[in-house]
C-alpha cells in the first residue's frame, strides 16, 4: 500500500486516526466471517513423479539454515558435488531471495579445505576488485560495503543480505590466514575504473613524470571501449587494440617497477593494488583484440580469475538466472556456462538454485497500467508471494520432499538412476526462472525447460525463502 502525507501539521493525527478505525472495521468483519479455506493440496504425482521423489529423499543433502555453520552432513554433500571440479557455477534461477547469498557462504566455507578460493559474481570485474580488497583485509569499514556493492550496478547485490556476505568473507579471511577467499567478478563492460585508479595514485607513491606517462599510455583503452565497432570494419577494430596492447604491457611494467621501489608499507601496498588492475587492464586488452562473443567473453574472464591461483586454482561462480547452465535458450541466447562446459568438460559444475514457496522480493507488474518502467507497468520492488510450482515440474516434486531432507538441501543429479524415477527426473521439465520481475498470477510466464544433468549437473533447494530486504 502507498501512504500519502500531508505537510500541514493537523493532519498526521487525523491520518493516524483514520487508520485506527480502518483497522478497527477490518477486525470486525474478520470476526464476522469465517476465515478462507485452506489451499486445496497438490494434485496427485505419477506413478515416476513419485519414483523420483522417493529417489530424491533418499539422496537429498540437508542444509540447516538455522545454523551459521555447515553441518559435517552438508559439507559431504557440497564437496561430493564439487569433487573433481575447478569451476562451481551456482545459477540463481530464483533471485530476490534472503536464502542465496547464506547458499553461497555455505557453500565458500564447505569447499575451504578442498581448495576453492574464492566466489565471483556476475558483475564488472574492475568494481569487484575494490571489494576484493576490502574482504582481504584492506582499508574501509562496515559503513563503506553499500557503496562498493551499488557500484557493482545491479539490485540483487544493493541488500543488507550483501552487506552481510562481504563483510562475513572480511571476518572469515581474518580468522583464517591460510584459508583466504577473495571476491571478485566476471565481467568488464568497461576498464574506466581500473584505468582511473592506476593515474590518480598520489605523489606519495608515484611519480608526476610516472604518472602522466600512464596516463598518456592507457588513453588508448578509453579510445577504444569509446569507438563504435564494426563501422569500421574488424581491421580497424583489430587496429585500435593492437595499438594498446603493447602499451598496456609497458604499462604494466611501469607500475610493477614502481612497485619495487617504493619506500613505504602503504606505498607497497597502493602499488600491489594497482598492479591487480594493471594486469586486469592488460586482459582486458587481450581479449577485446580477439572480438569474442558475450559468453565467450565471461569464460575467458572467469578462466583468468582461476589461473590466479595456478592451474589448477578452484572459483565458486555466483551467475545469475541460467547463465551458469550448459543451455541455450530460444536457440539463440547462449550461457557462459556453455563454452565452459566445453573447455573444462567434467571440471566444471553448474548448479541451479530453485524454491518451492515462500517469498522474494520483485517488481510485480501492474495489469491496469501500460508497460514501462517505475511507476507504469513496472512498479517498485515489493515483496511478493511464489506461486505453487507447476504440476510435473521439477519444484514440484523437490518441494514435497519430506524430513530429512529438511527446508533445503543440495540434490546431485549427475548419476540419476536408469528406472522411471531416473527417466523423470532427466526430463525435460520445466523450472521457475525468475529475476527482478515477477508475477505470481501468471506463473507459466516465469519457466524455462531444464534437463538434469545435460543443463545442471545439481540443484541447491530452498523449500520456503524470505525475502532480500533492500
Amino acid at each position: 500500500m502507498t501512504r500519502t502525507t500531508s505537510r500541514r501539521s493537523g493532519f498526521p493525527m487525523l491520518y493516524r486516526v483514520s487508520q485506527l478505525a480502518l483497522a478497527a472495521s477490518l477486525a470486525a468483519a474478520a470476526c464476522s466471517h469465517p476465515p478462507p479455506p485452506p489451499p486445496a493440496p497438490p494434485p496427485a504425482l505419477s506413478d515416476s513423479a513419485t519414483a523420483a521423489l522417493a529417489w530424491v529423499e533418499s539422496h537429498a543433502a540437508p542444509i540447516a539454515l538455522h545454523d551459521s555453520t555447515p553441518s559435517a552432513d552438508e559439507r559431504r554433500g557440497v564437496a561430493a558435488i564439487a569433487s573433481g571440479a575447478r569451476i562451481l557455477g551456482l545459477s540463481e534461477l530464483t533471485e530476490g531471495t534472503a536464502e542465496f547469498p547464506e547458499v553461497v557462504r555455505r557453500t565458500l566455507v564447505a569447499l575451504s579445505d578442498s581448495g576453492f578460493k574464492a566466489v565471483a559474481v556476475q558483475a564488472p570485474m574492475p568494481e569487484a576488485l575494490e571489494i576484493d580488497r576490502y574482504v582481504r583485509g584492506g582499508p574501509g569499514n562496515p559503513n563503506d560495503v553499500r557503496r562498493l556493492l551499488r557500484a557493482l550496478g545491479s539490485w540483487r547485490f544493493d541488500t543488507r543480505e550483501m552487506v552481510a556476505f562481504v563483510n562475513a568473507l572480511r571476518d572469515w579471511n581474518h580468522l583464517h590466514s591460510d584459508k583466504q577467499i577473495d571476491f571478485y567478478g566476471f565481467e568488464i563492460p568497461t576498464a574506466e575504473l581500473a584505468v582511473r585508479t592506476i593515474v590518480t595514485l598520489p605523489d606519495s607513491v608515484i611519480d608526476v613524470a610516472t604518472r602522466g606517462w600512464l596516463t598518456r599510455s592507457y588513453a588508448c583503452v578509453a579510445e577504444n571501449e569509446s569507438a563504435h565497432f564494426g563501422l569500421e570494419g574488424r581491421a580497424a577494430d583489430s587496429s585500435f587494440w593492437n595499438a594498446c596492447a603493447p602499451a598496456t604491457r609497458a604499462a604494466l611494467d611501469s607500475v610493477v617497477a614502481a612497485r619495487a621501489r617504493a619506500k613505504s608499507a602503504g606505498a607497497a601496498a597502493q602499488l600491489a593494488y594497482a598492479e591487480e588492475m594493471a594486469r586486469l587492464i592488460q586482459h582486458h586488452v587481450a581479449v577485446g583484440l580477439r572480438h569474442l562473443p558475450r559468453q565467450e567473453g565471461n569464460a575467458e574472464h572467469v578462466m583468468y580469475l582461476a589461473n590466479l591461483f595456478g592451474p589448477q586454482g578452484r572459483i565458486v561462480l555466483w551467475g545469475g538466472d541460467v547463465e551458469m547452465g550448459r543451455l541455450t535458450l530460444e536457440r539463440t541466447t547462449v550461457q557462459t556456462g556453455v563454452p565452459l562446459g566445453q573447455r573444462l568438460t567434467a571440471a566444471y559444475r553448474p548448479v541451479a538454485f530453485a524454491v518451492g514457496g515462500g517469498m522474494l522480493r520483485a517488481r510485480v507488474p501492474s495489469v491496469n497500467r501500460g508497460s514501462g518502467g517505475r511507476g507504469s507497468g513496472e512498479p517498485g520492488f515489493s515483496d511478493t508471494r511464489v506461486a505453487r510450482p507447476t504440476p510435473n515440474s521439477y519444484e514440484d516434486v523437490l518441494n514435497r520432499a519430506p524430513s530429512p531432507s529438511g527446508d533445503a538441501f543440495w540434490l546431485d543429479a549427475r548419476n540419476l538412476p536408469s528406472d522411471k524415477a531416473g527417466g523423470w527426473l532427466r526430463g525435460p521439465r520445466q523450472m521457475r526462472l525468475i529475476n527482478e520481475l515477477y508475477s505470481p498470477v501468471l506463473p507459466g510466464a516465469f519457466e524455462t525447460t531444464i534437463e538434469l544433468p545435460t543443463n545442471f549437473d545439481a540443484i541447491v533447494f530452498v523449500r520456503t525463502p524470505t525475502p532480500v530486504h533492500q
